[in-house]
């Protein structure tokens, strides 16, 4: 699984920033800039849910169980560089948007990608999502407008709204 959300990541020009326990952090348009990134990290988000159908059914077929990811992107301004001490420095992004996108994340359901009103700005050409909502996220006195992701544009609904046995709609 991580395996693949490494080479999904690094083919959209992605940077994994860390693995924590099951989750993984990955940041768009540093440390080098990537024109148009909230498009690409939308499509990194699709191609993950889409990898994870295949791994789903091995895991289901060899162990029993069901493993699912839910995804949540924003954009927004960061910190970004070598953050910690002179005994021990990690490269990572931390901020409000960062806080923002993890809440997100914590609020999907399982093979959901979730994305906030500011990624839907740039890339609601491109992909397919449903209306929105306000949610309410720790840390914030307003809401904040998340979407669905349901697609890529262009795709016939069905193709991506009725999972097989074996996937789960995104």
């Amino acid at each position: 699984m991580f395996n693949m959300i490494t080479e999904t990541t690094l083919a959209n020009r992605g940077t994994i920033d860390k693995f924590i326990g099951d989750a993984a952090m990955i940041l768009f348009n540093a440390p080098l800039d990537v024109e148009d990134h909230e498009r690409l990290a939308v499509k990194t988000a699709f191609e993950i849910q889409q990898g994870m159908n295949e791994i789903r059914r091995t895991i289901r077929e060899k162990y029993g169980c069901e493993v699912n990811v839910g995804i949540g992107v924003h954009t927004g301004t960061v910190v970004v560089g070598n953050i910690g001490s002179y005994l021990r420095v990690d490269y990572t992004a931390i901020g409000d948007n960062v806080n923002i996108a993890a809440r997100i994340e914590s609020q999907t359901k399982p093979g959901q990608i979730m994305v906030s009103d500011a990624v839907y700005a740039k890339t609601a050409a491109y992909f397919r999502f449903d209306e929105g909502e306000d949610r309410m996220f720790k840390g914030k006195s307003l809401p904040i407008r998340v979407y669905e992701l349901l697609g890529v544009a262009g795709e016939p609904a069905a193709a991506i709204a009725a999972p097989k046995a074996d996937q789960t709609a995104i």
